[in-house]
């Protein structure tokens, strides 16, 4: 679309994004919905309607995506991310949540540059080191900070979105422009996404049987959260193919246009901007009693703006493709 440039494409896919992230919290609390039956019906009822979509396609390519490693390794390691992302959930708020997320700039371009071989400049150090020091005060903040299972669940998060995205840089089928191809892609990626999360919750269960009754709660609590419960609860369906159809479809849409147009480094350094968003949906979320009221923090808000900082000088650097 003549629309999408880089910038465009940037913004849709922090906001779709964004959105995502408070609806996802808002609904987990309020309805108690398990994090990975949740996630399996967006992925579902987001593919199912980007495939319909673009169904001229189907003529085209017909399954010739999921033939792709690289689409069953971008919906791998998504399923894994979004797992430990939306768990985090639990237990911080989802602007902290996203700030602690900033540590996947470092990431990237530590992986970018031993699989791609783009090696960074020196230039962007300062960036890499206001990000690590910003994140150790951050998570100095937070309840029970290191022990904190958020920061811990958003790190292996992070550095598995990382995977991801390079995969979605190197896809086969994501290096034309034509955003009715990506369109078609995402809704196939989408449903193999769904079925890699089928079966990581039947392992899941499975792993879960064998162990201790007197074994470690947490451990067990974060083992149940790949599986699929309630799935026949009715408003896990109708919120979720809500959120999966419009939200979950465009972020990853998004997402694979924008590191189509830029590069993994910079969507995923772009991304930073997201807790600004993200707290601004909360508040109103707040005021219209759909989360708890929470007084602001000042310095996780300082902190995580000053990574923020930090991402976007990186970034700074590496705007040209």
């Amino acid at each position: 679309m003549k629309y999408e440039t880089p910038l465009f494409v940037i913004l849709a896919c922090v906001s779709s994004w964004a959105i995502i992230t408070v609806l996802a919290r808002v609904l987990l609390l309020t309805y108690g919905f398990a994090p990975a039956t949740f996630v399996f019906i967006q992925m579902l009822a987001g593919g199912l309607t980007l495939v319909l979509l673009s169904h001229k396609r189907i003529k085209v390519f017909g399954l010739s995506p999921l033939k792709q490693l690289h689409t069953w390794g971008f919906g791998f390691f998504r399923v894994i991310s979004a797992s430990f992302y939306v768990g985090s959930l639990l237990y911080v708020s989802a602007t902290n949540g996203a700030f602690l997320g900033a540590t996947n700039v470092i990431m990237s371009v530590l992986f970018v540059w031993l699989i791609l071989k783009r090696k960074p400049k020196l230039i962007e150090l300062p960036g890499h080191l206001i990000i690590l020091v910003g994140w150790y005060l951050l998570v100095g903040q937070l309840d029970n900070q290191f022990s904190n299972p958020a920061v811990w669940m958003m790190l292996f998060s992070q550095i598995i979105i990382s995977f991801a995205i390079i995969l979605a840089e190197t896809h086969p089928m994501n290096q034309n422009n034509n955003s009715g191809d990506t369109l078609y892609l995402t809704g196939i990626i989408l449903l193999a996404s769904a079925i890699i999360l089928l079966i990581l919750s039947y392992l899941a269960s499975i792993f879960e049987a064998q162990l201790p009754e007197s074994f470690y709660p947490e451990i067990r609590a974060h083992v149940s959260n790949f599986m699929l419960q309630d799935i026949f609860n009715p408003y896990a369906w109708i919120f979720g193919i809500f959120m999966g159809a419009i939200f979950r479809a465009a972020s990853i849409y998004y997402s694979l246009r924008a590191v189509k147009l830029t590069t993994t480094e910079f969507y995923l350094g772009s991304m930073s901007i997201m807790p600004f968003l993200i707290f601004g949906l909360e508040y109103i979320a707040m005021q219209l009693n759909y989360l708890p009221s929470k007084a602001f923090e000042a310095q996780p808000f300082i902190l995580g703006s000053l990574m923020t900082l930090g991402c976007l000088y990186i970034i700074y650097f590496k705007r040209n493709k």
